[in-house]
């Protein structure tokens, strides 16, 4: 131990110079990292975030036969950049080109698997719900116009240089939006916008609701609960006595009733000790501003031998 105190007292300046030096080089390779990372950090946001020009949209058509009449959002007034509005045109465009030569195949691959999963569950159910529907066999046109974030308007006419006919006021519209799945960009058409996970659990006077997800259309949301009731007796969901004691409630406390029509008493109905799950519709169009916090059944009823008994549930989302 003596030595090795002995040997550090005169070696001490070397070895501190030595410690310096290595510590300088650290700290400068560090920072030159930093720089470089920042720099591509830096030029990959501006190549997102730069707002297209009118000449950029130029190209996108002439690149892609799809144009835009402005790369500005009919919404939220937000600039687009000329990459997205490119990819979106690219995407869209191979659907419709798949449709207007007939290959039902290329354009169903084209979805995503919620929309398959939620609309066309077979090419057979495509074919004849979609293709035959906007298409039957003859080529349209269609024009593209930027609605709000990687929803796009597409309005659907017939090609009339191609058939030769009048246009006979033959017009479809829909909204079609861009969704990037492991690094390949598909399609959700229709007006419907996608699938959202949520997985909020909510317990009170042992009733468990999770809200597990929400698929989202233009003009409607539905969401799917799993309902554990603990209870000893039964419990209903909903009395369905008024149209608007099922709601979602948002943030700025508006409500969205439910397609009570739709339901029925067994479909709401909980046995005791029972989980069921149950997918309930909503009148709430959509909006990127919303946000929905509440899944509110006002009229929640338990089931006693004797008397019923009513409660107000509301399940966070």
């Amino acid at each position: 131990m003596q030595q090795i105190r002995l040997w550090y007292n005169n070696h001490r300046r070397k070895i501190w110079i030595t410690v310096g030096i290595i510590a300088a080089v650290i700290i400068v390779v560090q920072f030159l990292n930093y720089l470089v990372s920042t720099t591509k950090n830096n030029e990959e946001a501006n190549i997102i975030t730069l707002p297209s020009t009118k000449e950029d949209l130029k190209e996108i058509e002439n690149e892609t036969n799809v144009s835009y009449e402005s790369g500005v959002s009919v919404i939220s007034g937000e600039a687009q950049s000329k990459e997205k509005l490119k990819t979106a045109a690219e995407v869209i465009g191979e659907f419709f080109d798949f449709c207007n030569e007939g290959n039902i195949q290329g354009a169903y691959d084209l979805l995503t698997d919620d929309c398959k999963e939620q609309i066309y569950t077979s090419l057979e159910s495509f074919e004849k719900a979609y293709y035959q529907d906007v298409f039957a066999g003859e080529e349209r046109i269609y024009s593209v116009e930027n609605w709000i974030g990687d929803i796009y308007k597409v309005d659907i006419t017939e090609n009339m240089l191609a058939t030769g006919k009048s246009n006979n006021g033959y017009v479809k519209q829909d909204y079609i939006t861009v969704e990037k799945v492991d690094d390949v960009y598909k399609l959700n058409i229709n007006n419907y916008i996608g699938k959202t996970q949520i997985n909020k659990e909510t317990d009170k006077e042992d009733i468990k609701v999770n809200v597990l997800y929400k698929n989202t259309y233009m003009d409607r949301e539905e969401y799917t609960i799993s309902v554990t009731n603990n209870k000893a007796t039964s419990i209903s969901l909903d009395r369905l006595y008024d149209v608007n004691s099922l709601y979602l409630e948002d943030s700025k406390g508006m409500k969205y009733p439910a397609y009570t029509h739709e339901m029925t008493s067994p479909m709401l109905e909980v046995q005791s000790k029972e989980t069921k799950e149950v997918t309930i519709k909503f009148y709430s169009r959509y909006t990127s501003t919303k946000k929905i916090e509440n899944l509110v059944f006002s009229d929640l009823v338990i089931w006693n031998d004797q008397l019923t008994s009513t409660m107000e549930f509301k399940a966070e989302v």
